[in-house]
């Protein structure tokens, strides 16, 4: 596994010392794009309310895109989408531009995997602050907010678990081949071993069970 860099590490905390956040409640259904948060999203809901929670249409966004045989992705830049727990993520460094990727299953249109990949400078500042605030300083590993990078550490990952609704927060941050820094954030039900299994694909872990287990085990300790 990669290094860790002073802004990551793989652990779990809390801002309410009960595992989750206060406001990682259930996004509302009030159909208005300031309520909207990619961090209120749960497992449960279907990508049409999701969009139409952002005050956007399905039409608005990228939605070519295939994650695996019997799922979608829609993809989307737009500012009202781009917020998580009060940060605004959108932007661009280059030709590259801030974007959210939902997955969703056909068959139902729940959503299944959110991935936010950030790769302006000040917004990936904010998406990690944002993940410090909402889900507390990582608690693992023990220099995760001491390494910083260097030629021989381009990539660090930090993680995060929370048991009551199963959810995983999988956040990485790493330098391209041109030394530009690149973040990106995967949020996933981690009992759904298809799109866990996807997210190790992805390389934000190289095993999100083992991740979740050492996760939870230093949660355990920390009580």
């Amino acid at each position: 596994m990669a290094a860790i860099i002073g802004y990551s590490g793989v652990g779990c905390g809390t801002s309410n010392g009960s595992g989750k956040s206060a406001n990682a409640g259930t996004a509302t259904d009030s159909g208005s794009s300031s309520s909207f948060d990619l961090s209120a999203l749960t497992f449960k809901q279907q990508i049409q309310d999701v969009v139409k929670q952002a005050g956007l249409k399905m039409e608005d966004g990228n939605s070519s895109g295939w994650t695996l045989a019997g799922y979608k992705i829609f993809e989307s830049t737009d500012p009202k989408m781009l917020q998580f727990d009060g940060a605004k993520l959108a932007g661009k460094s280059g030709d590259s531009v801030n974007k959210v990727l939902i997955h969703y299953a056909l068959k139902d249109k729940t959503v299944k995997l959110i991935e936010i990949k950030v790769f302006s400078e000040a917004e990936i500042k904010a998406l990690r602050d944002a993940l410090d605030k909402k889900l507390g300083k990582a608690l693992y590993p023990n220099d995760a907010y001491t390494t910083v990078f260097s030629d021989q550490i381009r990539y660090f990952e930090r993680a995060w678990a929370d048991p009551k609704s199963t959810t995983g927060y999988f956040f990485t941050d790493a330098l391209n081949k041109q030394g530009k820094e690149e973040a990106g954030l995967a949020i996933v039900d981690y009992s759904d071993t298809m799109m866990s299994e996807l997210v190790s694909q992805k390389a934000y872990t190289s095993s999100v069970e083992l991740d979740v287990d050492a996760v939870l085990k230093l949660m355990k300790t920390k009580k």
